[in-house]
């Protein structure tokens, strides 16, 4: 028998690529242990082998799923006889656009030999063929997946300066996009923040630890105006709600989330002082110079750390602060399974000196950053654990919902097995 991890190395897949494939029901694991880790048979193996051979021909999965699980000489000449019309059609477009950009190419403005490449005459170029924003931002994202290091190398190659190289990764790797993605597969968002409803926060941290950052701020007036993107339940709003007597907006994207964080806010008497928005993170609309003070637990990575900064400065009074939380490398000697989960999970994941040094460079101060305790991890995962074991009777045979259980629960043991790894860093900055 196979596990997950050994039969994706043997043929070169990611754990994620496979855990797609059970959600979708192109290949099932033979057996489950009783910790539900998957196991797979020869007859799975063999199955995965014509799947990526299918793949490499380039045909879409329903078309490998049908094939089969329907079977039939027929049906797979029929299939393939499709996919070589397709090829020939894609290879006409890309005749087309090769004479296109040779033609380019024969422009002095862009082709002159005395003229290092660089970022303008790169995105000139691409505009000219055809590319849009999107075009470019999805280019960027399949070429910083495939190939990080050689990605950072182009970027350099164009004379891009280190901060603005880190905010195209980020954004190339942000999980923002990964939501996105999976939120058009269906029902897997949903899923998503079902199971994570009712948990005391959605990330680790504690009252302790959000004084200990609020206490770092500095030039806060006495009623700070405060906004928290991504507030989820409201864990820190109630923490904030205590330690000042300011006013709090708080956005998130879920509803159901927003409503138990206004029953929080009404049950702690502070409902005057805090409102909600649904509004996407990244999607804000408050005039510029609105708040003294950002704050944001656990939730900057979902857009792209860099990126939230930037955008969220506008928004920032003059002298006022910005406090976000972030999962950092505590150790460069993590094992193989440890780097290759977040490598999946957290693809921009980095050193909270790394995080202090993006923030320095798109003009914020640093004022301090501290590594939450490790006794907020282990409340965070009991809270985690106790709201898995209650919903998997109902997700239990549901794809979506079994992916989410067993990824959540490999990160936990994960962190159980490796602690000192990785952990959450809480960064306060000044604009």
């Amino acid at each position: 028998m196979f596990t997950i991890g050994r039969l994706a190395r043997k043929h070169g897949l990611s754990r994620s690529t496979l855990l797609y494939y059970d959600r979708i029901g192109l290949l099932h694991p033979s057996e489950h242990t009783r910790g539900e880790y998957r196991l797979y048979s020869d007859a799975d193996d063999a199955r995965l082998a014509r799947i990526c051979a299918f793949r490499r021909a380039g045909l879409a999965l329903k078309d490998i799923g049908r094939i089969l699980d329907e079977g039939g000489s027929s049906n797979v000449t029929r299939t393939l006889e499709n996919r070589l019309t397709e090829l020939n059609a894609e290879m006409n477009s890309l005749r087309e656009q090769q004479r296109l950009i040779a033609g380019l190419l024969g422009h002095r403005h862009l082709s002159d030999d005395n003229k290092a490449m660089d970022r303008k005459r790169w995105t000139s170029l691409l505009k000219n063929a055809g590319f849009s924003e999107k075009d470019m931002r999805n280019w960027h994202m399949r070429f910083e997946r495939s190939a990080p290091l050689k990605h950072e190398q182009f970027l350099r190659h164009l004379h891009i300066p280190d901060t603005e190289i880190s905010a195209i990764r980020a954004m190339a790797a942000a999980p923002h996009e990964i939501l996105n993605i999976n939120k058009e597969s269906g029902r897997f968002m949903e899923v998503f923040f079902k199971l994570y409803e009712g948990l005391k926060r959605e990330g680790p941290g504690s009252p302790a630890m959000t004084r200990q950052a609020y206490e770092m701020c500095t030039g806060l007036p006495d009623t700070p105006s405060i906004l928290e993107p991504g507030c989820g339940t409201g864990g820190a709003t109630m923490d904030l709600a205590r330690i000042t007597d300011g006013t709090i907006v708080a956005t998130d994207v879920y509803q159901p989330f927003l409503d138990t964080l206004m029953q929080r806010a009404e049950a702690l008497g502070v409902s005057g002082r805090v409102s909600t928005r649904l509004k996407d993170m990244s999607d804000l609309d408050f005039p510029p110079h609105s708040f003294d003070l950002i704050w944001c637990e656990g939730a900057a990575y979902i857009m792209g750390v860099d990126k939230a900064l930037s955008y969220w400065k506008q928004f920032l009074k003059p002298g006022g602060c910005l406090v976000f939380s972030d999962l950092v490398w505590l150790t460069a000697d993590a094992p193989d399974e440890v780097r290759e989960f977040w490598k999946e999970g957290y693809p921009a994941m980095r050193t909270a000196k790394d995080n202090e040094q993006a923030a320095e460079k798109l003009g914020y101060v640093s004022l301090g950053h501290f590594i939450i305790d490790d006794a907020c991890w282990e409340e965070f995962y009991n809270d985690v654990e106790q709201r898995m074991n209650e919903v998997e009777p109902e997700y239990r045979d549901d794809p979506d919902g079994r992916a989410i259980i067993d990824s959540t629960r490999l990160e936990i043991d994960l962190y159980r097995r490796h602690p000192g790894m990785y952990g959450y860093c809480m960064h306060v900055l000044k604009a």
